[in-house]
C-alpha cells in the first residue's frame, strides 16, 4: 500500500547528490510539497495509518512517528551510504539521465519535478515515509551562480515525466541566477 505523487518544486536546504559524504555519509536534499500535494499528503497519511494499525497486534503500545514533513510541508531526503535507501533517479526534460559530473554541480534553488512515493511501516514505531523515486532537473542551479533551464529505471521515470522545455544535459544553456531575486518565490 502506497501513494505516489509527482510536482514540481524546487530543491532546498544543503544539497548533496553526488555522493555520499559527511557525517552520516549520505546524500540529501530537501523540497517542499505544494500546498494540494501537502493536503493529499496528509489525507493519505491518515489513510496509511489506518491499515498499519490494523497489521500490528495492539495499536495502542506502538508509539506514532511525526509526519516526514514540516508545518510548512518541508521534506528532507537521504540517501546512499549508511542509509541503505537507493538513489532516485536523475533525468534531464527529455528523460535521458543526468551524468554524475553535472549532479556534483547541482545546488540549493534548482527547479525540479520529483516523484515521491508515501508507504506505511509499522516497526519499531508506526508512521508513513516518504521517498523520492525520480527527479527530473527542469532548471539547473549550479554551484558557481550560473543557472542553465534546460526501483524505477531512467525509462521508467522518463515516462512519467514526460518531456518538457527546460534543462538538457547533450545541449546545456548557463545564465547567471544571481540577477533573479524572487524567481523561486512561487514554489
Amino acid at each position: 500500500m502506497a501513494n505516489r505523487y509527482v510536482f514540481e518544486t524546487v530543491l532546498d536546504g544543503f544539497v548533496n547528490v553526488y555522493e555520499p559524504s559527511g557525517k552520516y555519509n549520505n546524500c540529501c536534499f530537501a523540497y517542499k510539497l505544494p500546498g494540494a500535494v501537502l493536503e493529499q499528503a496528509e489525507a493519505d497519511r491518515e489513510e496509511l495509518l489506518n491499515w498499519a494499525r490494523t497489521k500490528v497486534d495492539n495499536p495502542k503500545r506502538v508509539a506514532l512517528n511525526p509526519a516526514k514533513w514540516d508545518e510548512q510541508g518541508v521534506c528532507k531526503f537521504s540517501y546512499g551510504g549508511d542509509t541503505g535507501r537507493p538513489s532516485p533517479v536523475f533525468v534531464d526534460t527529455d528523460g535521458q539521465p543526468i551524468e554524475k559530473a553535472v549532479l556534483r554541480d547541482l545546488r540549493k534553488g534548482t527547479k525540479v519535478k520529483l516523484i515521491v512515493q508515501q508507504s506505511p511501516y509499522t516497526k519499531p514505531a508506526m508512521g508513513t515515509t516518504l521517498k523520492v523515486l525520480g527527479v527530473q532537473v527542469i532548471e539547473l542551479v549550479s554551484g558557481n551562480g550560473a543557472v542553465d533551464s534546460g526501483d524505477l529505471s531512467a525509462e521508467d521515470v522518463a515516462d512519467i515525466f514526460g518531456k518538457q522545455e527546460g534543462f538538457k544535459a547533450a545541449s546545456p544553456a548557463p545564465r547567471d541566477a544571481r540577477e533573479e531575486d524572487d524567481s523561486y518565490a512561487d514554489f
